[in-house]
């Protein structure tokens, strides 16, 4: 659960940047003098809260509102601070008021289901990814598309989590998460063949911890043992000191 969490507040926290650097505006029309002061709040509190000084994002992202009540991505950054100090109605409100404002704002769509799925709302936080993808003009689709895939997975939904893995590597065929989390789901259901064709996305350039000690537990049961044992030793070799490493120590190699 803690390593999800991890996942989804660093998935945000580029999204914000993402967003707040574009020149689309939301909402009412407005001076350009104004709309320029509320992003530049917006884009110092993008700034502060991926260094997770929370309270000062709080402040900036409170004043980019108060200075125009109609910019969205304010909203969307509040709606962030708020859920990561664990202030979930003041969260809850800021997501639905970016999206109020704008209704085609992805990214407010993806971040609010990233909160709805990290407190439990599976059902209600994938309609939010999916409305997300829906917009022709997302630039991450694929994002959207694994959290989905991820918040299935948390509630025991592996059929739709694989459904979505798939819709994520369509789009983005280089997605190492989407991989991984893809061929995790083949594996488990022992379906080795077309998991280890799955991983092969993860395991190029620098693959993790996880792609590379789940390729060791595929090779095995493929009774691959020359791609076993260079996998082994890719894993030993970049993660001496991971967990992944100590469980192949101890003979931990399987489902």
């Amino acid at each position: 659960m803690k390593q999800l969490s991890a996942f989804s507040m660093m998935l945000m926290s580029v999204l914000l940047v993402t967003l707040v650097s574009g020149c689309a505006t939301s909402g009412s029309p407005t001076s350009d003098a104004v709309r320029a002061r509320a992003r530049a709040h917006t884009d110092l509190g993008a700034a502060y809260f991926q260094q997770k000084k929370l309270n000062i994002a709080l402040e900036e992202f409170s004043l980019a509102a108060k200075i125009d009540p109609e910019f969205g991505f304010a909203y969307n950054g509040l709606g962030l601070v708020n859920a990561a100090l664990g202030q979930d109605e003041s969260a809850d409100a800021a997501f639905k008021k970016a999206i109020a404002l704008d209704s085609k704002n992805s990214e407010a769509h993806n971040n609010y289901g990233n909160f709805l799925c990290s407190r439990g709302k599976y059902k209600a936080s994938i309609d939010e990814y999916l409305i997300a993808v829906e917009n022709p003009v997302y630039t991450t689709p694929a994002a959207a598309y694994t959290n989905a895939g991820i918040c299935s997975v948390r509630g025991n939904d592996t059929k739709s989590a694989e459904i979505y893995f798939a819709k994520a590597l369509q789009v983005k065929p280089l997605s190492k998460v989407a991989a991984y989390q893809l061929a995790s789901l083949q594996f488990k259901r022992n379906d080795a063949q077309r998991a280890f064709i799955t991983l092969s996305n993860a395991l190029v350039n620098n693959p993790s911890a996880d792609a590379l000690y789940l390729a060791v537990q595929i090779t095995n049961a493929l009774a691959l043992q020359r791609e076993e044992n260079e996998y082994r030793v890719q894993l030993f070799r970049k993660y001496p000191n991971s967990k992944q490493a100590a469980a192949l120590k101890s003979g931990m190699v399987g489902h």
